[in-house]
Formats: structure tokens, sequence, C-alpha cells
């Protein structure tokens, strides 16, 4: 990684609260650099890939920190591992029953928690949507 890219890695890093250390600055890069929604071990496997071994229980508390600050969201796609996505403006998720594949959902009120409950039960800090379905890659008709 570029000096360049690691001094804006670092001040975002900082910025947002956080110590600008070795594996934030990567894990954070690596995330960015996947794009998408990844598991912990994504993240993992492509830092391993270019030389930079931290163990999983590392990457976990580096994607823990990162959501904390706001730097990194969850994906809730329901059962199985967490994703992650680098953080971006705050939305929902689409998730295929056909393909698995997750997407992208815009808030339409654009922040949280975006819906509150029909009973008070306390603060309410998100809301997470996910729509299931069918793409419309999988729905497209076959050529």
């Amino acid at each position: 990684m570029d000096v360049q890219r690691t001094a804006e890695l670092s001040r975002r890093l900082r910025e947002h609260g956080l110590r600008a250390t070795g594996p934030r600055i990567d894990v954070l890069a690596a995330l960015e650099d996947l794009g998408d929604h990844r598991f912990a071990d994504e993240v993992r496997d492509r830092l391993a890939a270019e030389g930079r071994r931290l163990p999983r229980s590392s990457v976990y508390n580096v994607l823990t920190s990162l959501v904390g600050a706001g730097l990194a969201l969850t994906a809730d796609a329901g059962p199985g591992p967490v994703l992650y996505e680098a953080g971006r403006e705050w939305h929902h998720h689409f998730v295929c029953r056909s393909c698995h594949q997750v997407f992208d959902v815009e808030c339409l009120v654009g922040s949280r928690p975006c819906l509150t409950p029909g009973t008070e039960v306390g603060v309410v800090e998100e809301a997470q949507v996910i729509f299931r379905g069918i793409c419309t890659s999988c729905t497209a008709p076959a050529p």
C-alpha cells in the first residue's frame, strides 16, 4: 500500500476516534478494496494473499471497532456469518433467494433508525430492513 493511501486511512481512523494501528489500516484497506458485502474470513484471506497475516480474532476485533466508529457497516442477510462493507450512507439490503447475492437498497429516510416500533421499547438506534425475493438477474428470461 502506498504512503498516500496509508496516510488517508490513518486520518480517517483518527477522525472517527480510533488509533491508526497497522491492523486497522490493513483491514479497512482490504474491506474497501474488496468492495460489496464480505465475510471476515474474506478480509483475512485478502490480507494473507498480500503477505499481511492477521489472526482471525484480530480481523473480527478490527471489524467490530470499524463498525462501532462508523467506518464500516454490517449487512444483516439472515442466518450465517455477519457480512461487512466499507461504511457509507445508512441503507438496507435485498437478499436473492435464488443466487444468494446481497444488494444495497437505499433507505428512503436516509438515516438511522428510519423506522420506529409501534410500542415503547426504549431508545431505538437502528432498524435493519431485509428485503428477500428473487433478483432481476434470476427472474430475467434465458436468452
